[in-house]
């Protein structure tokens, strides 16, 4: 996949989940993103929608250094 989109923060919403300002947002297919999470700790463990969740800290290194059509494997 390839990044497609960036937003610094967005609303993210979906049936049983509203979070707004979820910060870092790097879509890469769909609906499907690399993000920022603040709303759980439990990092490498299923919790998500589809979407990869990065602490902030991590996801604001990643949203700085990627561009647009930077590649993402998902493993």
């Amino acid at each position: 996949f390839r990044i497609y989109r960036k937003y610094a923060r967005q609303r993210m919403r979906g049936p049983g989940y509203d979070l707004p300002n979820v910060p870092y947002v790097m879509y890469f297919t769909g609906s499907y993103a690399l993000h920022g999470t603040y709303w759980h700790n439990n990092f490498g463990r299923p919790m998500s929608h589809g979407c990869v969740n990065l602490p902030p800290p991590k996801a604001a290194w990643l949203y700085t250094w990627a561009s647009v059509a930077t590649l993402v494997v998902v493993l």
